[in-house]
């Protein structure tokens, strides 16, 4: 074995659409400057194909988790979207789908005793300070990997592990509305007036209506990701309401400074027993399936009055928001209280797939 590269412990894993890196912090440097250039090269970025490590090419697959250890059964995480294109790495945000595998690393791991048939346990996201319910299921006192859960997106089937974000309204700004008001105006390049409703529960998103911005949700993904006008509007109006919500002093260091804070996402009603069709955009390209934080706060705009998802929508907002996406639906369960035109967001819940794809070392030269 070659003695000019340095070994770390890793496991890579599956999280409901996502795939990432684990680590336990104990072996990485502190957080900081050290951490971010060491998982950059296990992660081969910047690189569009990031051929020299672990990343995917995909927002959805250039991720990692960092893992702090558990006390009074709270397993405490980190989440890092990893940049491709740039020498980046965000820690503002958090993963909604990666999330779902904290639970079974957690217990494959050894970092909490299991109970069979599923063992519930609290997570805490450092990135957002949320506190999130999970539930494993268990079989012969390790993660039951196998079930008949279907995540559309996935192939296969697998067990269900459910989280719950507890109180998740206001994590990263403070406020459920960010900017103070269910609808925020931003002023296109144009000079047209663009209406932006953002949200932050279990993550940042900024709401727009697909149709405002001429984008047919119905086209596949490798044609929006063509539209690359459409693709640099969205991110100048990210670039604005990152400003706006004092993110950083300039449009042009939300980029590197603040790239996922907010994030985007398009939408339209949707019809039937589909309550509302939305498309993510993430890292500058369309997502393929649908980022769970952004399914999470998209529920929440949905039952909060005067978002332009709430006045929007065809049917009155349920406990149950099914939201259609590229690969197919996605369920969250809401349980919020009315107040006086008010909305308490008691907890968003889904239920998702996870499994350990490898583990072992990986590989960095010194």
């Amino acid at each position: 074995m070659s003695t000019n590269q340095r070994s770390i412990p890793a496991t890579y894993m599956r999280g409901g659409t996502s795939k990432g890196v684990f680590f336990h912090s104990r072996d990485l440097p502190p957080a900081g400057d050290e951490r971010d250039e060491l998982l950059l090269r296990i992660m081969g970025s910047p690189d569009p194909l990031q051929i020299d490590g672990m990343g995917g090419t995909y927002s959805s697959t250039s991720k990692v988790v960092v893992v702090d250890g558990t006390h009074n059964n709270t397993v405490s995480y980190w989440f890092g979207q990893v940049s491709i294109a740039q020498a980046s790495i965000d820690w503002n945000g958090n993963c909604g789908n990666l999330t779902t595998a904290v639970g079974p690393f957690a217990v494959e791991e050894g970092l909490v005793p299991s109970h069979e048939p599923v063992t519930t346990l609290t997570l805490h996201n450092g990135n957002t300070e949320t506190t999130i319910e999970t539930s494993v299921p268990i079989h012969n006192g390790t993660f039951k990997v196998d079930g008949d859960h279907v995540v559309d997106g996935v192939p296969g089937s697998g067990a269900p592990v459910v989280t719950r974000y507890l109180d998740p309204a206001g994590k990263t700004t403070g406020h459920l509305l960010p900017t103070g008001r269910s609808v925020t105006e931003v002023y296109l390049p144009s000079g047209q007036l663009l209406q932006v409703s953002v949200v932050d529960a279990a993550s940042v998103f900024a709401f727009i209506q697909a149709s405002e911005l001429g984008v047919d949700l119905e086209r596949d993904t490798a044609s929006l990701n063509a539209e690359h006008a459409v693709l640099e509007l969205i991110e100048y109006v990210r670039s604005q309401l990152a400003v706006q919500l004092d993110r950083v002093e300039e449009p042009a260091l939300a980029a590197t400074q603040s790239a996922t804070v907010p994030r985007i996402m398009l939408f339209e009603p949707g019809t039937g027993k589909t309550t509302v069709n939305a498309r993510a955009v993430m890292m500058g390209q369309f997502h393929r399936a649908l980022p769970m934080t952004g399914a999470l706060c998209l529920a929440a705009a949905v039952h909060t009055p005067g978002t332009l998802v709430h006045t929007r929508l065809q049917q009155p907002a349920s406990p149950e928001v099914i939201i259609g996406h590229p690969k197919g639906q996605a369920v969250v369960e809401v349980a919020a209280e009315q107040r006086d035109n008010c909305v308490l967001i008691h907890s968003l819940g889904v239920t998702r797939t996870a499994r350990r794809i490898m583990d072992g070392n990986v590989y960095v030269p010194t």
